[in-house]
């Protein structure tokens, strides 16, 4: 990562010299991703063994999003349809798609963070699904759409310091998106309208819980290295307020439908 001396000016005369100062983005050890990636093969294989997974009685039974079902008062599935898939190919993909963005997800935002992305994204999309959509529905689509919102909207902020990658990624980033919308509309049996949820919903909170970089030098050392000094009260006010909405969502849901 490549920041200016204009952009470090904080850093005590001594340290800067002229040009570019490089230092590496803070890094965080993935867990979650490969925890979630079980869960969903978990539930699978337990769906499979129940009956099988495109039996739609065993979805709703496992907590797919189920339009009468919601209304009448299992708000939990606006969560648990996010890991349930129909048909070992649309786990397959899904596991992929996972194993794509969550670590790197993971990785700059840290733990807490992108499991927040994660989880409000998928509930965003189901939330979504629901106002728009009566079909059963499943997947971790929404959250997984979420994760690419969110890795958009680091690369967007950081897009100057990153340099020509950064933007390159960017743009194929915004690619990967537009396309696979695109898929979702033209391909019948897609929930798209989940995968719009999730993205927007990973899109706001990827820019609310985006790392904020400052460099700090060492007292003894003299050496600059890069920290992610978000705040905290940050994380619980992006969560909140993001909650908030998708809570009031699903209420206007309810009220519409009933």
């Amino acid at each position: 990562m490549a920041w200016s001396p204009r952009q470090a000016s904080f850093v005590s005369p001594p340290v800067l010299q002229p040009g570019v100062i490089r230092l590496p983005v803070p890094r965080y050890a993935p867990f979650w991703t490969f925890v979630l990636l079980g869960i969903n093969v978990l539930v699978w294989l337990l769906m499979t063994v129940a009956g099988g997974s495109t039996d739609p009685l065993i979805l709703i039974k496992f907590g797919a999003k189920y339009n009468p079902l919601i209304i009448a008062g299992q708000y939990w599935r606006l969560l648990t349809a996010n890991f349930l898939h129909i048909g070992a190919l649309h786990l397959a993909f899904n596991s992929y798609a996972l194993l794509i963005f969550g670590p790197e997800v993971e990785t700059r935002f840290g733990r807490l963070r992108f499991l927040i992305i994660y989880v409000l994204s998928g509930i965003g999309g189901t939330v979504l699904s629901f106002l728009g959509n009566t079909a059963i529905s499943a997947g971790a689509s929404a959250a997984i759409f979420g994760l690419l919102g969110a890795t958009i909207a680091y690369f967007a902020r950081y897009r100057q310091e990153f340099g020509e990658g950064a933007r390159r990624r960017l743009s194929n980033l915004a690619f990967v998106a537009t396309y696979n919308l695109f898929w979702g509309f033209v391909q019948p049996g897609i929930d798209n309208l989940g995968h719009i949820g999730g993205l927007m919903t990973g899109l706001v909170l990827g820019w609310e819980l985006c790392p904020r970089y400052r460099i700090v030098v060492g007292q003894l050392t003299g050496i600059a290295r890069l920290v992610d000094r978000l705040p905290s009260r940050r994380i619980a006010s992006s969560t909140f307020w993001v909650s908030t909405v998708l809570v009031l969502l699903a209420y206007l849901g309810v009220r519409v439908q009933t």
